[in-house]
C-alpha cells in the first residue's frame, strides 16, 4: 500500500491560433490543480508548450521533457485538462500511452473523465497499449507498401537527396535556393514530381565522386577541398543543406556528409529499396532491390562501383595522417595469413618510413607464433614478382584468346541464323540445330566468364606494364584480382590461393596442401 501521495505534473499547451481565438492556459492549469487536489496528489509542476501545434511530427519541447521525467521515474501520474492538449492525433496518444504504461505512469484527462490510475483504468490502459502496438505494426506495414511501390515507380522516399531539386524555379522553395541558385525566380525546369539536377549541388557530387576515383582523395581531404572550391554556375562556394522543418541554413561540408553521398546509388539513376532490418535499425544496410529511377544519373554505374571498390581496399586506413602526410596502403593486407598458424598478417609501421606485416596471433597475444614481423616491401616484392611470372605463362594466355576467338565465330554464327530465320531464309528446325549447337559450345567454354576473364587478364597485364605509375589504391586491386589468399613462412612467402580470374595458369608451379588444408599454388 501506499504511504506517500502520488507525484502528479500537469500538462498544458495552446497553438498559436488558439491564442489568439482566447484559449487560456490559466484555465486549463486550474482545472489540472483542482483535480490533482481532489484526489490528494502532490503537484510537482506543470509543463507547457505555449504556441505550438499537436500535429504530427511538431516538436514541443515541454512534452519531450514531460515524458523524460516519466521513464526516469520522476512522476506517477501525468494530467491534463482535454486529450487534445496532449495529442491531437491517434498514432501519437497510443505511443505515448504505451510508453507510460511501460513506465508505470498512469495518465489522467479531466475533462473526458479518463483515470488510469483507477484498477479499470490501468486495465483500459493495458488494452490501449495492445492497440496501439497492433495499429503501429499494421501502420508500418502499410507505410513500408507505400515506400516499395514508389521505389518501384522510380520515386524517392523521403527527403530529396543532395544534389537534385524539384526545378521550380520560378518559386523556389529549396534549402538552397534563395540567395543560393542562381536560377531562383526563372523559368521551371520541371513539373515538381520529378527531380532534376540541382544547378550547383549536382556539381558538388560530380565532383567528389572524380576525386575520389582518382585514388588520391579522402573523405575528409575532399570535405576541405570543397571549403574553397568555386563552383562553375554562381560563382558561389559548395554549401550543405539546412534541415526541413528548422529555420537553419547550410554551412561547410563535413567529411560525414561526403562519405554517405559516396556511398548513396541513388545518385547512379536508381532507387534502392531497403525494407525493414532484423536487428533494430530502421533498414538494412543493403538494399533489397533497386528499381530505374526517373531522375537523371549524376555518376555513371561504372564510377559508382570503381570509388565503392577503392572504399573496400582502404578500409579503416586514411589516405593523409593527422599531419597531414600520406599515409602508406598495405598491398597485402587482407590477403597475407601467416604460414605457421594460419591467422591474418597486419600492416603497421614502428617507426617513421619502417613499415612491416606483423602475425596477429603475436599482436593479439592471444598466444605464441614463431613468424617474425617482415619488411612489407620486401614480402610485396615477392608478391609482385610471382603475379609477373603467372601472368608471362604464354601458353595459358594463348589458350584464352582462343577460347576467346572460338566464343565470337560461336557467336556470331548463331546470331547469323536469326537473321536469316527472320528474314525467312531458314527453317525453323535449322535454328533449333543451331541453337543446340551454341549452348553446347557455351556450355564447354564457359563463354560468358571466359570473355570476362580475358578482358580482366588483358588489363591486369596493362597495369603490370605501368606499375611505376600506378597508384597505390590501383596496386592493391591488382594483388586482389590475383589473389585470394597468400602465405608467408619467415620471410618467404610460400603459397598462393588464386581468384577464378588466375585458374587458367593454375598449371605452373607446384600444388600444395596450406594451412588448414587450403590448396595453393607453389610461389
Amino acid at each position: 500500500m501506499r504511504n506517500t501521495p502520488m507525484r502528479a505534473a500537469g500538462y498544458r499547451r495552446v497553438s498559436m491560433r488558439e491564442q489568439v481565438d482566447g484559449f487560456s492556459l490559466s484555465a486549463q492549469e486550474t482545472n489540472i490543480r483542482q483535480y490533482v487536489q481532489s484526489q490528494g496528489w502532490e503537484m510537482t509542476e506543470i509543463y507547457t508548450d505555449a504556441g505550438i501545434s499537436a500535429k504530427k511530427d511538431s516538436n514541443r519541447p515541454a512534452l519531450n521533457r514531460l515524458l523524460q521525467d516519466a521513464r526516469s521515474g520522476k512522476i506517477d501520474v501525468i494530467v491534463v485538462d482535454k486529450l487534445d492538449r496532449f495529442y491531437r492525433h491517434l498514432r501519437g496518444l497510443l505511443s505515448a500511452l504505451d510508453a507510460l504504461n511501460e513506465a508505470s505512469v498512469s495518465f489522467v484527462s479531466v475533462q473526458e473523465r479518463l483515470d488510469f490510475t483507477t484498477v479499470w483504468g490501468k486495465l483500459t490502459l493495458t488494452v490501449l497499449g495492445t492497440l496501439a502496438e497492433v495499429y503501429i505494426d499494421n501502420l508500418r506495414q502499410e507505410t513500408r507498401k507505400g515506400k516499395q511501390q514508389r521505389a518501384r515507380d522510380g520515386l524517392w522516399n523521403g527527403n530529396i537527396p543532395y544534389g537534385y531539386c524539384r526545378g521550380q524555379c520560378s518559386d523556389c522553395q529549396e534549402l538552397n535556393g534563395v540567395g543560393y541558385c542562381p536560377r531562383v525566380g526563372k523559368e521551371n525546369l520541371g513539373d515538381g514530381t520529378r527531380l532534376i539536377p540541382h544547378p550547383l549541388e549536382s556539381q558538388v557530387i560530380q565532383r567528389i565522386f572524380a576525386w575520389y576515383a582518382a585514388g588520391k582523395e579522402s573523405d575528409a581531404s575532399i570535405a576541405r577541398r570543397l571549403s574553397t572550391y568555386v563552383l562553375d554556375e554562381g560563382g558561389a562556394l559548395p554549401r550543405s543543406r539546412g534541415i526541413p522543418g528548422r529555420p537553419t541554413t547550410g554551412g561547410e561540408i563535413q567529411k560525414d556528409l561526403v562519405r554517405n553521398w559516396l556511398t548513396n546509388i541513388f545518385y547512379t539513376g536508381v532507387i534502392a529499396y531497403y525494407g525493414p532490418a532484423s536487428d533494430g535499425r530502421q533498414h538494412d544496410r543493403h538494399p533489397q532491390a533497386t528499381y530505374p529511377g526517373q531522375h537523371q544519373a549524376l555518376v555513371s554505374p561504372e564510377q559508382f562501383v570503381q570509388v565503392q571498390e577503392l572504399r573496400r581496399m582502404r578500409g579503416n586506413s586514411p589516405l593523409v595522417s593527422k599531419k597531414g602526410n600520406r599515409s602508406r596502403v598495405y598491398l597485402l593486407s587482407g590477403l597475407l595469413r601467416c604460414g605457421y598458424c594460419g591467422r591474418p598478417m597486419r600492416g603497421s609501421n614502428a617507426r617513421q618510413s619502417h613499415y612491416y606485416y606483423r602475425d596477429s596471433t603475436n599482436v593479439e597475444s592471444v598466444r605464441s607464433c614463431p613468424q617474425q614481423n617482415i619488411k612489407a616491401e620486401e614480402i610485396e616484392g615477392q608478391f609482385l614478382a610471382w603475379l609477373r611470372s603467372r601472368l608471362e605463362d604464354e601458353t595459358a594466355l594463348k589458350a584464352l584468346q582462343s577460347m576467346e576467338e572460338t566464343r565470337q565465330q560461336a557467336e556470331s554464327r548463331y546470331h547469323r541464323a536469326q537473321d536469316l530465320y527472320l528474314a525467312g531464309q531458314l527453317p525453323k528446325s535449322t535454328l533449333d540445330l543451331e541453337h543446340l549447337r551454341y549452348n553446347r559450345l557455351e556450355k564447354t567454354l564457359d563463354i560468358g566468364q571466359g570473355s570476362d576473364t580475358m578482358t580482366t587478364l588483358l588489363q591486369m597485364q596493362k597495369d603490370l606494364h605501368s606499375w611505376e605509375e600506378l597508384e597505390p589504391l590501383n596496386r592493391k586491386r591488382l594483388f586482389l584480382l590475383a589473389a585470394e589468399t597468400a602465405y608467408i613462412r619467415d620471410s618467404v612467402l610460400i603459397g598462393v590461393q588464386l581468384t577464378s580470374t588466375l585458374l587458367p595458369f593454375a598449371g605452373k608451379g607446384v600444388c600444395n596442401s596450406g594451412p588448414d588444408g587450403v590448396r595453393t599454388i607453389g610461389a
